[in-house]
């Protein structure tokens, strides 16, 4: 294959490997209908190049749900060169299928795909043919799942291969990709990485930790700190979960549940991680939470009001005398890893 040809069709999603028809494992096939005849070898055709063509084996055409679903295929794991190419007419250039793979690329401007050109005796011959070249075996593998996956890494962690928590992402990814999505993977190796600070099997240089929706799950799920029970899962009280990193995403959140508790005068509490900062301390960085970042929230409200801060500041819910706020533990030398942790702020 000449580089100009491999040129032609590089983009983002398809690399020159996928150009090359010796990296392709499917054997094109006549599928035993009679008056069918391969023409050549499996090679690269143009999208351009290629007619529409109405396939009566598809009367209800094209499944968006299917295109969407193959196109966050493309963009997770890249061309699957193990899956069948197209099929096109050799003599009218008709696209016999690969209608969700045009459909697809043409969103992830991919300008081709690998095919096989096909001889028709009869039309007859050509509408066999393209209904029956979609009956494509399934895989006679299982891909592993989740669970699979779960339960091989945390083998590798038990016989100590795995020391860090950028080796268990690693692995995760290595083990999982291509057979779970990419949430799923984060979700994994999140959930593994939290209960591994519950199990304190931490390495030494992992001392700080960050905090995300996932690890909070994980911590909810394995913690027996009375205030989650009392505050966070309890439906007669207000309270919110703040990661300080996505602050400015929750401040809509926050006001409207500060209005909600407000209007029935309870309180509004609090559980808030922070991110961490190379020249502050972790508990400056969590002072500042009120005293900067909340602060801030009271004043740009009472300027809007026209109201003086210091005399209205007690009206936000998240100051009412009975707020019970916590933060999650981070430092995981000296702060127990299932404890929340009361910051002495006021």
């Amino acid at each position: 294959m000449t580089q100009t040809l491999v040129n032609s069709f590089v983009s983002t999603y398809w690399d020159g490997l996928a150009c090359d028809p010796e990296n392709w494992c499917y054997t094109p096939s006549n599928y035993d209908v009679e008056g069918v005849t391969l023409v050549g070898g499996i090679h690269m055709k143009a999208w351009d190049e290629l007619n529409p063509w109405h396939n009566p084996g598809r009367a209800l055409g094209a499944d968006l749900a299917k295109v969407e679903k193959l196109k966050q295929d493309i963009e997770s794991y890249g061309i699957n060169t193990d899956s069948p190419v197209i099929y096109y007419d050799a003599d009218t250039n008709d696209r016999i299928n690969g209608e969700h793979r045009y459909l697809a690329s043409d969103q992830l401007g991919i300008t081709g795909w690998m095919a096989q050109a096909v001889r028709f005796d009869t039309e007859a011959a050509k509408i066999e043919f393209a209904t029956v070249s979609n009956k494509k075996r399934s895989d006679v593998h299982t891909l592993p799942s989740a669970a699979d996956i779960e339960s091989a890494i945390r083998a590798l962690i038990n016989l100590g291969s795995i020391a860090t928590d950028d080796e268990i992402k690693d692995k995760v990814r290595f083990l999982a990709t291509g057979a779970i999505s990419e949430s799923a993977i984060k979700s994994l190796y999140n959930k593994l990485i939290a209960e591994r600070m519950f199990s304190g099997k931490i390495s030494a240089e992992t001392r700080f930790c960050e905090w995300n929706d996932d690890r909070l799950n994980t911590f909810i799920n394995n913690s027996e700190d009375s205030w989650l029970e009392e505050y966070y899962n309890n439906s007669s009280e207000y309270t919110l979960y703040i990661n300080m990193r996505n602050f400015e995403a929750r401040i809509g959140t926050l006001i409207n549940m500060a209005s909600q508790a407000a209007a029935v005068n309870k309180p509004l509490h609090l559980l808030f991680s922070v991110p961490l900062q190379q020249r502050e301390q972790l508990d400056t960085t969590r002072g500042k939470v009120f005293t900067d970042r909340l602060e801030s929230i009271e004043r740009q409200v009472c300027n809007m009001m026209g109201m003086i801060h210091e005399r209205c500041a007690d009206y936000f819910a998240w100051n009412h005398p009975d707020c019970e706020h916590r933060f999650l533990p981070q430092d995981l030398q000296n702060e127990e890893a299932d404890k929340l942790l009361i910051l002495e702020w006021k």
